[in-house]
């Protein structure tokens, strides 16, 4: 079975997605933050920053994983 760029594209971009919304949520959750002056930057350390950012990405896979069973439970089908 034979893939072409073409057919791959969709999934390289759903994996870029992937990994990269985590780090979309956590600067979105951190500048909301910092707005509110809950917190501030300079209190975190990298290490806090990786370990968020490790958790978000835990979830999203758990919810994706939820979403996919959920969607081959209900049939869900594109081919």
């Amino acid at each position: 079975m034979t893939t072409s760029k073409a057919d791959r594209l969709p999934t390289i971009a759903l994996g870029l997605l992937f990994l990269f919304l985590p780090a979309l949520f956590i600067g979105l959750a951190l500048a909301f933050l910092q707005f509110s002056e809950a917190v501030l930057l300079a209190e975190l350390s990298t290490l806090e920053l990786i370990e968020l950012y490790v958790i978000e990405l835990i979830v999203f896979g758990g919810a994706i994983v939820v979403l996919y069973r959920l969607a081959v439970k209900l049939g869900v089908n594109d081919r």
